[in-house]
């Protein structure tokens, strides 16, 4: 019951601006926003990053903390809400690159990034027919149609957190693929530098 009531009180302090609450706060809830946020970024400077966002937002909205709920709720949501938009965003900017990939004019290419191009595009296409017959379907609706999680789920009878699920194990088996390839072509860079 202490650590509620203390948490009340923090966020009674914060709605009067007071300075050292927020340093009280930060020092009792850094670190769990911190590894929380590294579970689900997969990476210390994301997830700094969002922590830092999460103490700006409850600063700034500081006023509209009701002290009979406390603080750490409006923290853990701020964070959630925080994390779930970076993964849309990263998500959306990798159907993007699917797009550019799919969509770029052959009369804006050079015949070196012409050549570069067809082998990026190869390696997009044999990791895609390398998942099963389920991720392909959904990867290609949601990439290529531009359906939402909602209307794949719909078309295909599943869950939508299957395909969430499903979605997401495709787009990290490209980004994986497509990994191994940048590196191949950076050592190639790497090695033409070095001899030419």
């Amino acid at each position: 019951m202490h650590i509620v009531n203390n948490d009340q009180q923090l966020a009674a302090r914060l709605r009067d601006s007071d300075h050292n609450a927020f340093e009280e706060l930060y020092a009792a809830y850094h670190q769990l926003l911190y590894s929380t946020a590294c579970k689900y970024l997969k990476s210390a400077t994301a997830a700094e990053d969002a922590v830092h966002e999460v103490f700006v937002k409850v600063w700034l909205h500081r006023e509209e903390l009701d002290p009979s709920q406390g603080v750490r709720n409006f923290l853990f949501k701020c964070l959630k809400f925080h994390v779930l938009n970076l993964i849309r965003d990263h998500k959306r900017s990798l159907s993007k690159q699917y797009e550019l990939i799919y969509n770029a004019s052959s009369e804006h290419r050079d015949a070196e990034s012409t050549v570069i191009f067809n082998d990026y595009r190869k390696v997009v296409d044999h990791a895609i027919n390398n998942l099963s017959a389920q991720k392909k379907k959904i990867f290609r609706l949601r990439s290529y149609e531009g359906l939402s999680n909602e209307e794949v789920a719909r078309q295909l009878g599943l869950s939508i957190n299957t395909v969430k699920f499903q979605y997401a194990q495709a787009s990290k088996a490209l980004k994986h693929a497509l990994k191994i390839m940048m590196s191949a072509l950076l050592s190639l860079a790497f090695l033409f530098v070095i001899f030419s």
